[in-house]
């Protein structure tokens, strides 16, 4: 009988969580909840949904609990929870939580090619762009569109069956 190594499995597992201590609070935070981390000076804000933690450190010693997951550095001094992000608008990533983090240009546009990748490893996508309507509100059809023909209908001359024959 072969022994299981608890251990070496425990040792390969993804964290879930990382503490945070500090002289106020000591804390274990899921890390599937943080939505962002923000270096400002020696202090390090985690920030999730619900609260707000702070403590002296690096984003280096946290970067590596981080690996492998949707998070995503845009910019030396911040980490972004990509699974958070409900949308990327002008100058700035917006979160489900209300909460929005502004970035330059640069930044921006790296963090959008990066939450255009996360966003194609889930399918079912679609590519979507904006139609123009012209003029028409949504429950009138408009000026354009052709009538549709049905089988059985009195007014309709032509046999539906046949197929339109087109030029060479």
């Amino acid at each position: 009988m072969q022994k299981y190594d608890y251990q070496r499995k425990r040792r390969n597992a993804l964290p879930e969580y990382i503490s945070v201590i500090s002289a106020n609070k000591c804390a274990k935070i899921k890390i599937d909840d943080i939505e962002v981390i923000e270096q400002e000076g020696r202090k390090v804000h985690v920030i999730t949904a619900a609260k707000d933690f702070s403590f002296y450190g690096g984003l280096n010693t946290i970067a590596g609990s981080l690996a492998e997951r949707a998070f995503y550095r845009p910019i030396k001094r911040l980490i972004i929870n990509l699974d958070h992000v409900s949308d990327i608008s002008s100058y700035s990533v917006n979160f489900h939580s209300g909460q929005s983090v502004a970035l330059g240009k640069n930044a921006l546009l790296s963090t959008k090619r990066a939450y255009k990748r996360y966003l194609l490893r889930y399918p079912p996508y679609t590519i979507w762009e904006p139609m123009e309507l012209s003029g028409a509100s949504v429950s009138e059809p408009y000026s354009g569109e052709k009538n549709v023909l049905m089988e059985g209908d009195p007014d309709v001359k032509t046999d539906i069956n046949k197929e339109e024959k087109l030029p060479n």
